[in-house]
């Protein structure tokens, strides 16, 4: 009866390639499904005028098959970017953002704006100044 130790050296060398093809293959698969481990995000900034009470929200959600902005769906392009214009009313405004990609997973970013005539836009992301 032969052992691991009495083998030759053409097994070890089709034993190895072996192993070498399958961590190719898994590295592979791994780098191309990746993002189904993060699943969707969503990068946003809000430009705006300080002579215009209108907005403009721009980013990206990559993975994203669908995106509202304050429960109204706005349209994504094949790389997740996406612009949508707003008009913000005196005071505080809420903007929410929710993305959904094709496995369900979720995603909501909220933005607070205070928007005062005749005045800077402020805007905060968990409560940290952005704009």
């Amino acid at each position: 009866m032969r052992t691991i130790k009495n083998k030759s050296i053409k097994w070890w060398i089709g034993i190895s390639l072996c192993i070498l093809l399958f961590a190719v293959i898994g590295g592979f698969a791994y780098f191309k499904m990746r993002f189904l481990m993060k699943g969707v995000q969503i990068e946003a900034r809000i430009d705006y005028d300080d002579s215009s009470p209108i907005a403009k929200v721009k980013g990206k959600a990559p993975n994203a098959v669908y995106l509202s902005l304050n429960g109204r769906e706005i349209f994504i392009d094949k790389d997740g970017s996406f612009s949508e214009t707003i008009i913000l009313l005196p005071g505080l405004g809420v903007i929410n953002m929710e993305a959904r990609d094709k496995f369900g997973n979720t995603a909501e970013k909220k933005f607070e704006v205070i928007y005062k005539e005749n005045t800077d836009v402020v805007a905060f992301n968990e409560n940290k100044i952005i704009n």
